[in-house]
């Protein structure tokens, strides 16, 4: 379709502009102009359009990027004839967004139920905890204090205890008091019984600090401590056994074995490990092998003074002189056992010099004070 426009006295040849004044959009803008208020409804719209067809008899298809989404020309359409209303948005202020509702910290009471407020372990939220907590560190901080609660990463960073309080706590034992047993009072009477009730001491640590994790590798570690005289069944033999064993984790002075365990990855395994190595070392002290016939005296971990050369001397001794008494023979092997297997000390060592004074009838020499000199007036 070729049109013409007049310009002076000429006749200038404008091609396509009809089909432009045809177009569907301009005869929309054209209706919804002079509707003057009165709009077609959408159902009275999707009859008007099955009834329209192309050249090729189709129906007439809008095209739409996204499904239900209108054109902005569309939108303008309903607005300018009233068939819409424009949403108000709030600005992007944060007063704007507080005006909203207050924060629920201030609308707390000061006596409500605060386990129920926070029940578990969670991160902190300035909106719930009413509290004036401020943390950060400021420039010249004598004359600015640290940051406020509101949007304060730093205490997003930390855990809290905030569910641990006196009242969280109380209601959790109230809680577990069904699956617990009430303590033995036996024991609460004589707390001496523990140790032969309960021999062995398991002793572990939980670590608390300031991180992104929770977990320690200091906390897997399991001591267990057991005293010798724990087992019965155990005779000489098996208590020496036992003693060369478990080598330098056996303490002489409290009769004690101490096994730390640190080697597996949680808890539970060292433990379980403790626990076998125990077992093991019970069973292997029990056992009298073939090859213990050979050990010697040399063999032994203290010095024992039946079949030493002094036990040998002492009763050729008491043969000699018969003013020996068994009981100085006795206390002397004692004393001398005590001197040559613990650590010297000064008083040991007096205490060994006695012994061998009583036995050998030697009294000691008594000091008589000298006279002062006279002094020069």
């Amino acid at each position: 379709m070729i049109s013409t426009l007049r310009a002076g006295s000429s006749l200038l040849p404008v091609a396509g502009l009809g089909r432009r004044l045809n177009s569907t959009l301009a005869s929309r803008m054209k209706r919804a102009a002079a509707a003057s208020g009165s709009y077609e409804s959408e159902e009275d719209q999707r009859h008007r359009l099955e009834e329209q067809v192309d050249e090729y008899g189709e129906q007439f298809r809008e095209l739409f990027i996204n499904p239900k989404r209108k054109l902005a020309a569309q939108l303008q359409l309903e607005r300018m004839t009233g068939r819409t209303e424009r949403e108000k948005y709030s600005r992007a202020d944060i007063h704007d967004r507080l005006a909203v509702r207050r924060p629920r910290s201030e609308e707390m009471p000061v006596d409500q139920d605060w386990p129920s407020v926070w029940p578990a372990a969670a991160t902190y939220k300035s909106s719930v905890v009413p509290l004036p907590i401020r943390m950060g560190t400021r420039k010249k901080p004598e004359k600015r204090a640290p940051f406020k609660k509101v949007g304060n990463l730093e205490l997003l960073k930390i855990p809290n205890f905030l569910h641990l309080t006196p009242e969280h706590i109380k209601r959790h034992c109230e809680a577990m008091k069904k699956f617990t047993t009430p303590f033995p009072p036996e024991l609460i009477q004589n707390p001496s019984l523990a140790e032969s009730e309960f021999p062995v001491t398991v002793r572990y640590s939980d670590y608390l600090h300031q991180g992104t994790s929770l977990r320690d590798p200091r906390a897997r570690v399991n001591t267990i401590e057991v005293k010798l005289d724990s087992f019965p069944d155990f005779d000489e033999h098996a208590k020496d056994k036992f003693r060369h064993l478990v080598g330098s984790r056996f303490n002489e002075e409290t009769n004690t074995l101490t096994i730390v365990t640190d080697r597996c990855y949680t808890r539970k395994q060292n433990r379980e490990y403790a626990d076998f190595l125990l077992t093991a070392l019970y069973y292997e002290a029990l056992k009298v092998e073939s090859w213990e016939e050979l050990k010697a005296r040399n063999d032994n971990l203290k010095v024992e003074f039946a079949g030493s050369k002094v036990e040998k001397r002492i009763a050729e001794l008491a043969k000699k002189a018969e003013d020996v008494s068994p009981s100085a023979v006795k206390e002397f092997a004692e004393t001398w056992y005590e001197y040559r297997n613990q650590p010297e000390t000064p008083e040991l060592t007096r205490s060994y010099e006695d012994s061998v004074r009583k036995l050998l009838g030697i009294s000691r020499l008594v000091e008589t004070e000298k006279p002062k000199p006279a002094s020069s007036e």
